[in-house]
């Protein structure tokens, strides 16, 4: 009887434990969702905060594949459930463009752990110019090799910025392990956008890998 009594706790306690987990991240998300109403996170139609972020497939371009002798690119679809908190980034490929959340992933690589999440960035090749395409690839081929557990894209024909329906050209997501848009920045952020989206990521992972 002793045994099955501490097998009974042991259980009551693990659902207790995981309805408090998801109480936090429901609870999380409403505020979040009121926080976001208030800033810039509604500029798509299609991504929500509180919802799933819609799978987009990448058909001509995709993901960089490092190769001995250079690299090649792979259809893409995601972001595939990897049972993590992830962080997508989609910016054009210009020069003011693509660096426009560089310092926000500065600080997350400074004070976080990236064992802990995963980043996919998707770049638009589509609005480079003729000339300035190869350079952009090759830039994004270069911060392949330096964050190999990062999943660049290459998005030559602009689809992510149709389908996410970003009529701000870039977007800044975080969703929780289930996929569940957390918050989100679109366009070019302010520093208020950054200092609440870096909390939201410090929070979440609080949460979902304490």
């Amino acid at each position: 009887m002793m045994f099955d009594a501490l097998r009974f706790r042991t259980a009551w306690e693990s659902v207790t434990a995981r309805h408090t987990r998801i109480s936090t991240i429901i609870g999380m998300a409403l505020t979040l969702l009121v926080t976001a109403t208030s800033n810039n996170a509604l500029a798509s139609t299609v991504i929500k905060v509180g919802e799933g972020l819609p799978v987009l497939a990448v058909q001509r371009g995709g993901r960089v594949v490092l190769e001995p002798d250079g690299y090649s690119v792979a259809p893409w679809s995601g972001p595939r459930d990897l049972g993590l908190v992830q962080v997508i980034q989609y910016v054009p490929g210009t020069r003011r463009g693509g660096g426009i959340y560089d310092p926000l992933t500065e600080r997350m690589r400074l004070e976080l752990d990236v064992a802990r999440y995963r980043i996919t960035a998707i770049v638009n090749i589509n609005v480079a110019s003729r000339f300035a395409k190869p350079f952009v690839r090759e830039a994004v081929v270069d911060k392949q090799r330096a964050f190999s557990l990062a999943t660049l894209v290459l998005d030559e024909d602009g689809t992510g910025k149709q389908d996410w329906d970003l009529s701000e050209h870039a977007a800044f997501i975080i969703t929780d392990a289930s996929g569940t848009v957390m918050d989100a920045i679109f366009g070019e952020p302010a520093k208020r956008d950054f200092d609440r989206i870096f909390q939201t990521l410090e929070a979440l992972l609080q949460v979902e890998h304490p």
